[in-house]
């Protein structure tokens, strides 16, 4: 593994702490799991991590998430509402948002798990998902990199961003369980420390 599981679960649960504070769904926040998670592996790690976009579809338990549009040729495509974003590192693949995938598809009674594989080990195919853990990602660069262009304009995602890599620490260093926060309007509130507790990896 290219980081720990303990240390997995502390940058997901910074992410997830701070999205919650600016009423994000962390659900649904992809982007912001993968950037901050990305910058976050920079920094206190020191490796070429890079969020990346598009097509995803997983085997979660014999279940399949699919983050895609489908087109009218029948084909899908991750370029369009319907993406996700996830981490590239060393020929790692890392999703930092796969413990809050439980929230979003809460039919499926999904359990929080962290997703942390070799991208060697991905499935050739979308239809090739035959057991639990398998993964499909299909790169959108041309879409990722206008949907970042435009969101990155908000001076706040920098910030934050700041914020996660500073809040966190590698175990066994002790992290703070809560830190303060100033918002926009000069207003200081107290962040707690939440998030699934992970029972095992995909």
């Amino acid at each position: 593994m290219l980081i720990k599981q303990s240390d997995y679960h502390r940058i997901y649960r910074v992410i997830n702490s701070l999205l919650i504070n600016e009423n994000a769904n962390p659900a649904t926040a992809s982007m912001y799991f993968s950037t901050f998670g990305a910058f976050i592996l920079q920094h206190h790690y020191k490796v070429a991590a890079t969020p990346k976009g598009g097509l995803a579809a997983y085997n979660f338990e014999g279940k399949h998430i699919l983050f895609a549009d489908h087109r009218e040729d029948g084909y899908v495509s991750g370029a369009g509402e319907n993406f996700h974003c996830w981490v590239e590192a060393d020929g790692w693949a890392i999703d930092f948002m796969a413990p809050a995938v439980s929230e979003s598809a809460e039919g499926l009674g999904l359990p929080s798990k962290m997703f942390q594989r070799r991208l060697s080990s991905m499935a050739p195919s979308i239809n090739d998902l035959g057991q639990s853990g398998d993964f499909f990602y299909h790169s959108e660069p041309d879409a990722m990199t206008q949907r970042f262009a435009d969101w990155r304009k908000h001076p706040m995602i920098g910030d934050l961003a700041t914020v996660a890599a500073n809040w966190f620490r590698k175990s066994p260093k002790q992290m703070q369980t809560s830190i303060t926060v100033r918002d926009q309007q000069g207003k200081t509130r107290i962040v707690p420390l939440v998030g699934n507790s992970l029972v095992g990896a995909w």
